[in-house]
C-alpha cells in the first residue's frame, strides 16, 4: 500500500498581420504568444570547452540555477487539544472504485485520536467516504480501515476503537506509536480500503477531528494504488507556488521526484502517473525546463522474483534494498529507465532538459546504511559478482593464491571476507598491503560496482534521449565520507576516476557538505570539484539549507537559521561560491513544506544575476593558487576506525581551509601526477599509497611549488609499508612513533610564524610519524613526546611541510600560504571564493575585515552597486554571517 519511494528517495516567432483582417490579427496574436510561452530545448547537455562548464540550452549558455521541489499533501498540525480539520482538494487523475486515503502520523513516539472523518463530493454532495464516528468498535474500522505494515514489520503501531477517544468523548479510532526496537521506523500508515471513487477535475471536501499527545503533523494523502501509486490529491503544499516564485526571477529549471513505471511481466506501462508529475509543473511554469529525479530502486514483486539480489548485512533489522552489482537488476532497471525517458522525450520532449535517475542510500548511489554499524555484501547475487570481479582481476587460482598468500583459495570458492576481518584493524589505520590484501580487494570490488552501476544507467539514460539531455548523478562525495566508522570504502563512493571517465554523464551533484555549512561557515563541497571540471562534467550543489521557512529534523537542521536575513547571507553565500566555481544549483525543499515560500529569497537569485551573467558571457575555470588534494586509493586502504584520522585529515579540515583567507580547489591525486594540476600551494591530504612510479610523478608534477604533506605520505608504496619511500616524498627522515598522542603543541620557531592552535586527537594512533631529523628551526610543532610533529623544510624542489597529526588549522594553512606566495586577500579567518576580478566573502566573526583584493581600482558591491573605497585594500565592517560579493573596476 505503500506510494512511490519519490522523496528518497529536480527562436522568437515574428509574425506580422499588417494584411490580414480583424479576425485574421486576433489569430495571430494568439499564435505568438503560444510560441512565445511554450519551451524549447531541443538539446540541453554541458559545455566545458572553456574549462568552465556550463549548461547550454539549444547551444545557448545559461544559468545553471533551478528549483527542486516535492508535490504532495501539506501535513496538518494536530495537539493535545484536539480540533476539527477541513480541505478541499481536486484529483489530478481519475480512480473509479480503486482510490485510497491515507493517515501518516511520522516517526516519533506518542499518542493519536481520529473520528468524525468525512470525505465529500462538493458539487454533487456526494459521500466519498461517509462520516466515519467509530461508534460500534473495531468492526467500525475493519469494514472500511486498514493499516500498513502487517504482521512483524509493523513494530510501531497499535490501532484500537476506544470509547471516549472521539470528538466530546465519543468513540474514537486510537493510534499508538512507539519506538521500534532497532531504531528503524517502518512507513506506518492507516490506510482506507482501496475501493474510493475520485473524478479528475472535481472538487472535493475533507473534514476530521484530531488530536495528538505530544503534538505533531498528520498527513492525509489520497492515491490510486499501481506500481507505481498515483499521488490523488490533499491538503495543497506550496510546491506550485514556489515554482512561480522561482519562474518570476528567471530560474525556470525545475527538478522534482517522478515516478517509474516498472510492472510485471506481460503487464501493461503506465505512464498517468508519470505525465501527471510533469504536467503539475507546467501548469505552473509553462516555460519550465524538467529535470525529473527517477527513483530507481525496484518494486517489491522484482525483490520477490530476484531474491539473491536484495542487500544482506552482517546484522538483521536492516531496510530492504537491491544488489547494484545484479546483472539482472541493472538489465531490468535501465529497461525501465529507458522507457520512461522514451516516453517523456516523446510527450515531453521540448520541455525536458535532462533527466536524474536515483537508488541506494537516500538516493544518492551510496550503499543503503553506509552511515550505519551493519556491513552489507553477503547476500548470493553480491558473492556470485565478488568472484566475478576475483577471475576478471586475477588469471588464475594461482595468481589469487600469490595475491593473497593462502594457498588454499580459489577463483570459485573465494568468499566475501567476514565481518569480524573487516571490523578488524591490526596494522591501524591504513590496511597492510601484503596480510590484508584481500579487504583491500573487496574494499575497491565494492566501490567499481557502485561506479559501475550508475554508469551503466547513465548510457542507458543517454541512448534514450538520442544524446540531447542531461544525464545527472549523484556520485563522488570523497570528502563528505571521512567519518565513516567501518571505513569510507564501504560508501562505495570511491571510484570517482571511473564515473568521470563515463562519457553518458553532464552533471554530478551532492547536497552542500552537512559539515561547515551553517552561518558564519564555508559551505564545503563533498567531492573534489575541480576534477569533475577538468573531466568536462558541471558540479551541481544541492541547497538543501533549512531556511527560516524549514521544518522537521533533516539533515542539516542543527544548522538552520530563524530569520530571512540569515536565511539570505547563507543562500548568497552558496549561490556565489556556485557561480565562482562554476557549479550549478538548485534551492531544495528538502521539508516538501515551502522552505522556499517567500518572494524575498528569489529576489536574492536574482540580485546574483550580477554575477552568473558575466561568467556565462565571459567563462573562467576556476583555477586557484592552493589545491586540496585527496587519493581514491588511499582512502579504501582505510580500515574500521580509520575515522579517528580521516575525520579531523579529510571532513573537517574544510573548515580551515575554508577560514585561511584565500580560496582552494578540490582535486583528485591523478589530476596532479597527470600534470594537470596547476597550483603555488598542494595540501595532498592523502597520498598515503603511492607506487615508485607514482612518486617521482607527483614530484616532477609539483616541482617548485609549496607541498603540504598530510599524515603518512607514500607510507604504502604499493608493495609493501616504507618509511624510506615517505623520505623520498617529504625530504625529512621518518621514524614511526608509538604510545604518543597525535597530537601537535607550536613550538617557538612556529609562533615566529603565526602558530598559536594545537591540533590532531589526543590519543595514540598507529601507525604515527615524526621528521626524525628536523631541526629546531625547522621544527613548526612537536608531540607530547618532543619529536618533529610539524616540520618545514626548504628542499631543491620547493618548500615542503610534514604534518603528521590529522588535521590542519587555518593559522599553519596562512603560514604555509605565505611561503608559498599565494595571495591571501585576508589575514584572518574568514570565508573566501575568488575567480577573476570578483570575490565574495562570508565572515566567520564579528568586526572589521581587511581584504586586500589584489588589483587597483573601486572596489564595487556587485549586488548593490555601492563604492566601498580603492583597491587592492580596503577595510570592510562585518558581522558574522555576512556575505559581501565584491568586484574591482578601474576607472583610469
Amino acid at each position: 500500500t505503500r506510494p512511490t519511494h519519490s522523496l528518497l528517495v529536480r527562436a522568437s516567432t515574428h509574425l506580422t498581420a499588417m494584411n490580414f483582417p480583424k479576425i485574421g490579427l486576433l489569430v495571430c496574436l494568439v499564435v505568438v504568444t503560444c510560441c512565445i510561452a511554450a519551451p524549447s530545448a531541443e538539446t540541453v547537455r554541458v559545455d566545458a570547452s572553456s574549462g568552465a562548464p556550463r549548461i547550454v540550452v539549444d547551444g545557448k549558455p545559461v544559468r545553471a540555477r533551478m528549483f527542486f521541489g516535492i508535490p504532495g499533501s501539506q501535513p496538518l498540525a494536530i495537539g493535545p487539544a484536539g480540533e476539527v480539520l477541513s480541505f478541499e482538494f481536486t484529483p489530478t487523475e481519475d480512480a473509479t472504485g480503486t482510490a485510497t486515503m491515507h493517515f501518516r502520523f511520522g516517526g516519533t513516539p506518542g499518542e493519536i485520536d481520529l473520528d468524525d472523518i468525512h470525505v465529500t463530493e462538493i458539487d454533487a454532495g456526494r459521500d466519498v467516504i461517509p462520516a466515519q464516528a467509530f461508534e460500534g468498535g473495531d468492526g467500525d474500522f475493519t469494514a472500511r480501515w486498514t493499516f500498513w505494515p502487517p504482521g512483524p514489520k509493523n513494530t510501531a503501531g497499535t490501532i484500537r476503537v476506544e470509547k471516549n477517544r472521539g470528538r466530546e468523548n465519543t468513540g474514537g479510532l486510537h493510534v499508538s506509536l512507539k519506538a521500534p526496537p532497532d531504531g528503524n521506523w517502518p512507513d506506518f500508515h492507516v490506510y482506507h480500503l482501496p475501493n474510493l471513487t475520485l473524478a479528475k477535475g472535481r472538487r472535493y471536501r475533507v473534514s476530521l477531528w484530531a488530536r495528538a499527545q505530544p503534538a505533531r503533523d498528520l498527513t492525509v494523502a489520497f492515491y490510486r494504488p499501481g506500481q507505481p501509486f498515483v499521488f490523488l490529491g490533499g491538503p495543497k503544499n506550496p510546491f506550485e507556488r514556489e515554482i512561480k516564485m522561482a519562474a518570476d526571477v528567471g530560474v525556470d529549471f525545475v527538478s522534482f521526484p517522478v515516478s517509474l513505471p516498472w510492472p510485471p511481466p506481460g503487464e501493461a506501462v503506465n505512464f498517468s502517473a508519470s505525465d501527471a508529475e510533469c504536467q503539475q509543473v507546467l501548469d505552473a511554469n509553462p516555460k519550465a525546463l524538467l529535470l525529473p529525479r527517477i527513483w530507481m530502486g525496484p518494486p517489491e514483486w522484482w525483490l520477490r522474483a530476484h531474491p539473491d539480489d536484495a542487500m544482506v548485512w552482517d546484522t538483521p533489522g536492516q531496510p530492504g534494498s537491491f544488489v547494484v552489482a545484479s546483472p539482472e537488476y541493472r538489465r531490468d532497471a535501465a529497461a525501465s529507465l529507458a522507457a520512461l525517458v522514451r516516453h517523456l522525450e516523446e510527450k515531453f520532449g521540448p520541455s525536458m532538459a535532462g533527466y536524474h535517475p536515483c537508488g541506494q542510500n537516500t538516493g544518492e548511489w551510496f550503499y543503503q546504511e553506509t552511515w550505519g554499524p551493519a556491513l552489507n555484501g553477503y547476500s548470493k547475487g553480491s558473492l556470485l559478482a565478488w568472484r566475478a570481479w576475483l577471475g576478471r582481476r586475477y588469471a588464475d587460482d594461482a595468481a589469487l593464491q600469490a595475491a593473497w598468500r593462502d594457498p588454499a583459495i580459489t577463483l570459485p570458492t573465494a568468499a566475501v571476507p567476514s565481518p569480524a576481518a573487516r571490523r578488524a584493524a591490526p596494522a591501524g589505520i591504513l590496511r597492510d598491503p601484503v596480510a590484508e590484501r584481500s579487504l583491500v580487494d573487496f574494499a575497491e570490488f565494492q566501490q567499481e560496482m557502485m561506479a559501475d552501476c550508475v554508469c551503466e544507467l547513465a548510457r542507458a539514460t543517454r541512448e534514450a534521449t538520442g544524446g540531447r539531455k542531461l544525464v545527472v548523478f549523484f556520485y563522488g562525495y570523497v570528502f563528505e565520507f571521512g567519518p565513516i566508522t567501518n571505513s569510507p570504502a564501504t560508501s562505495g563512493h570511491y571510484a570517482l576516476r571511473r564515473v568521470l571517465d563515463c562519457p553518458d554523464i553532464d552533471v554530478l551533484c551532492s547536497p552542500i557538505s552537512y559539515f561547515d555549512r551553517g552561518l558564519g561557515q564555508s559551505a564545503p563541497a563533498m567531492t573534489a570539484a575541480e576534477s569533475v571540471a577538468l573531466a568536462g562534467k558541471m558540479w551541481l550543489y544541492e541547497d538543501d539549507t533549512r531556511t527560516y521557512l524549514g521544518s522537521g529534523q533533516f539533515p542539516g537542521a542543527f544548522d538552520g537559521v530563524s530569520t530571512l536575513e540569515d536565511t539570505n547571507r547563507e543562500l548568497v553565500r552558496n549561490t556565489a561560491q556556485c557561480g565562482l566555481r562554476n557549479f550549478g544549483t538548485w534551492w531544495m525543499d528538502l521539508g516538501a513544506t515551502g522552505w522556499f515560500n517567500d518572494p524575498r529569497m528569489w529576489a536574492e537569485m536574482a540580485r546574483l544575476k550580477a554575477l552568473d551573467d558575466p561568467m556565462l558571457e565571459h567563462p573562467r575555470p576556476f583555477r586557484p593558487e592552493v589545491a586540496a588534494v585527496i587519493d581514491e586509493p588511499s582512502m579504501i586502504r582505510v580500515a574500521a576506525g580509520g575515522d579517528a584520522v580521516t575525520r579531523p585529515g579529510v571532513y573537517e579540515v574544510r573548515r580551515p581551509l575554508g577560514r585561511m583567507g584565500t580560496p582552494y580547489g578540490q582535486y583528485l591525486l591523478d589530476d596532479v601526477t597527470a600534470g594537470r594540476v596547476k597550483a603555488k600551494m598542494y595540501v595532498l591530504l592523502t597520498a598515503w599509497r603511492l607506487t615508485p612510479a607514482q612518486r617521482e610523478q607527483l614530484l616532477r608534477a609539483t616541482r617548485g611549488s609549496l607541498r603540504v604533506w598530510c599524515y603518512a605520505p607514500g607510507y604504502d608504496d604499493g608493495q609493501q609499508t616504507s618509511l624510506e619511500a615517505m623520505s623520498t616524498l617529504t625530504g625529512f627522515k621518518m621514524k614511526r612513533l608509538a604510545d604518543t598522542a597525535a597530537w601537535a603543541e607550536p613550538t617557538p620557531a612556529g609562533a615566529a610564524l603565526g602558530l598559536k592552535e594545537a591540533f590532531g586527537v589526543k590519543k595514540p594512533i598507529a601507525p604515527l610519524f615524526a621528521a626524525a631529523d628536523a631541526t629546531a628551526e625547522e621544527t613548526l610543532a612537536t608531540y607530547p613526546d618532543g619529536s618533529a610533529a610539524v616540520a618545514l623544510r626548504e628542499t631543491a624542489d620547493g618548500p615542503s611541510l610534514f604534518v603528521g597529526p590529522p588535521g590542519l588549522t587555518s593559522e599553519l594553512l596562512r603560514a604555509a600560504a605565505r611561503k608559498a606566495g599565494v595571495h591571501l586577500f585576508t589575514q584572518s579567518d574568514c570565508n573566501v571564493y575568488a575567480n577573476g576580478p570578483y570575490t565574495a566573502l562570508h565572515a566567520s566573526g564579528d568586526g572589521p575585515v581587511e581584504v586586500d583584493t589584489g588589483r587597483e581600482g573601486d572596489v564595487i558591491d556587485l549586488l548593490s552597486g555601492e563604492r566601498l573605497g580603492r583597491g587592492p585594500r580596503i577595510t570592510l565592517s562585518m558581522k558574522r554571517g555576512e556575505t559581501r560579493v565584491i568586484t574591482v573596476i578601474d576607472r583610469k
